[in-house]
C-alpha cells in the first residue's frame, strides 16, 4: 500500500497546529510539527512555540490565518527542507469544532460547503471563524483542485438518541432554528477511548467515560464505541468549569443580569465565553497549574475555583454512571487530565465508596504520558492519555481518500 502525505491543520480560539503526517492505511507517522500560539500578553499578537522547526518561522504575526500562510511558504521553501514539502501532500485536513445538522461525518469541503459553515460560526464564535480564515487561506496558496477535508468534533456525536439531544423547549426551537445538543471535542474523545479499548485488552472495556481537561472541559460518556451522553451541548459553552467559559448556568440567571443591565446579547456572549469559569471564580486565573500554586499560599479564589471545577466534574461522572450502568474505565485527556495528578485525585478521590480507586503512587507518577493508574483492587480501569488529534484527523480523512 503506497503511503500518502497529509497535512493536518488544528486552528484553536488561540492557537495554530500544523502538522504533517505519512499515512498508510489507518497507521500513520508525523514527519514534522509546527504551531503558532497567542502571545497571552494582550498583543493580539501570535508567535511560535519555543521548538526547533519553527526557529525560522516568521514572529510574531498578526492572525491565525497569517500564521497558516507563514506556515504552508515555510513548507514549501526547498532551501529549508531540502525540497518543496508542499508538493508531496494529498490533501490538507481542517479541524473544524461545529458541524450543525448540516456535517455528521468526515467531508471533502467544497466552495459551497464553506459558506455553509460560515452559517454556522454564531453557534462557536471562538473557533469556527479562525478554522474558516485558515482552510481559505489554504486554498488560496495550494489551489481549490487539491482536497480539503473537515474533520468535525459535533460528528462523533451525530447518533445521540433524540432523549441524548433534546432540550425541554419548543419543538420549533428544534425544527426551525436547530437547537439540539450537538456535543464537542468528538475527536479527543474518540481518540481517548480508542486508545483505552487498546491498552486494555485484558479486562472489560465497554462502557468508559472520558474526561478531555484543559482551557476547554468536557466528559462524554462511550458504550461499545459509541457516544451515548456529552456534557457540551448546542454550543461549547455548556456542562464543565473551563478556563474562562462557565459551563452550566441557570438561564434564568442570564435573562435576569440581561433585564437588570440592560446587558446585550454580544455582552453576554464575551461574559459567558471570555470571563467565566476559573477566571470568574478566582477572580485573577484560568491556569489550574497557577490555581494550585496559588491555593498552596492561601488564595481564597483559587481554592474556591478548584473546588467548583472538581465538583462539577464529580456530578457528571456520577450521572454517566448510571447511563451506562457502571462504567469498565474512566480516561484522562487534555493538558489538566495528563498533566495534574492532584485534579485526577480531587475528581476520583470521592468514588472511593463504590471501588473506583486510584494507585497513588503511580497518579502522581504520571504527567503528560500514557499510563494505568488504577489501584489493583479498583473496579473500574483508570487511564492516562495524552491525545492526538492530529492522528484522528488524518485517519479519518485517509479512510476518505480511500488510501
Amino acid at each position: 500500500m503506497r503511503p500518502v502525505q497529509l497535512l493536518v491543520f488544528n486552528a484553536g480560539s488561540s492557537s495554530l497546529k500544523c502538522d504533517l503526517l505519512e499515512m498508510t492505511g489507518r497507521e500513520g507517522r508525523i514527519v514534522l510539527q509546527a504551531s503558532y500560539a497567542d502571545a497571552a500578553d494582550g498583543s493580539g499578537q501570535f508567535i511560535c512555540q519555543a521548538s526547533p522547526v519553527c526557529s525560522v518561522l516568521p514572529a510574531p504575526v498578526e492572525s491565525l490565518a497569517a500564521a497558516a500562510a507563514a506556515l504552508l511558504h515555510w513548507l514549501a521553501d526547498a532551501s529549508i527542507h531540502g525540497k518543496d514539502l508542499l508538493a508531496g501532500v494529498s490533501a490538507t485536513v481542517h479541524r473544524v469544532v461545529h458541524g450543525g445538522e448540516s456535517f455528521r461525518q468526515t467531508t471533502r469541503l467544497s466552495v459551497s460547503d464553506l459558506k455553509t459553515l460560515d452559517t454556522l460560526s454564531n453557534l462557536a464564535p471562538l473557533h469556527n471563524p479562525p478554522a474558516l480564515a485558515v482552510m481559505r487561506v489554504v486554498r488560496d496558496v495550494v489551489g481549490a483542485d487539491q482536497p480539503l477535508i473537515g474533520v468535525f468534533d459535533t460528528a462523533y456525536y451525530a447518533h445521540l438518541s433524540e432523549a441524548a439531544y433534546r432540550y425541554a423547549v419548543p419543538s420549533y426551537w428544534v425544527t426551525d432554528l436547530g437547537v439540539r445538543r450537538y456535543g464537542f471535542h468528538g475527536m479527543a474523545h474518540q481518540y481517548l477511548c480508542s486508545a483505552a479499548r487498546e491498552r486494555l485488552t485484558h479486562r472489560p472495556h465497554e462502557r468508559i467515560i472520558s474526561l478531555q481537561l484543559g482551557r476547554g472541559c468536557s466528559v462524554t460518556a462511550t458504550h461499545q464505541g459509541r457516544a451515548i451522553a456529552t456534557s457540551m451541548g448546542f454550543t461549547p459553552l455548556e456542562g464543565l468549569v473551563m478556563g474562562t467559559r462557565s459551563g452550566d448556568v441557570d438561564p434564568g440567571a442570564l435573562l435576569y443580569v440581561m433585564e437588570r443591565t440592560g446587558m446585550s446579547a454580544q455582552h453576554m456572549r464575551e461574559e459567558l465565553n471570555s470571563r467565566s469559569g476559573l477566571l470568574g471564580l478566582s477572580g485573577h486565573n484560568a491556569d489550574v497549574r497557577e490555581l494550585l500554586a496559588q491555593e498552596k499560599i492561601g488564595h481564597a479564589g483559587a481554592t474556591l475555583a478548584l473546588d467548583v471545577f472538581c465538583r462539577r466534574i464529580r456530578h457528571y461522572i456520577g450521572a454517566y454512571i448510571t447511563e451506562l450502568q457502571g462504567v469498565d474505565a474512566i480516561v484522562f485527556g487534555g493538558g489538566i487530565g495528563e498533566n495534574s495528578p492532584d485534579i485526577r485525585q480531587r475528581i476520583l478521590g470521592h468514588f472511593r465508596w463504590m471501588g473506583i480507586q486510584l494507585d497513588e503512587v503511580a497518579n502522581a507518577a504520571c504527567r503528560g504520558v500514557a499510563a494505568s493508574v488504577a489501584a489493583s483492587t479498583s473496579v473500574a480501569a483508570i487511564e492516562v492519555v495524552p491525545v492526538s488529534e492530529a492522528m484522528v484527523m488524518a485517519t479519518e480523512a485517509a479512510t476518505l481518500l480511500g488510501a
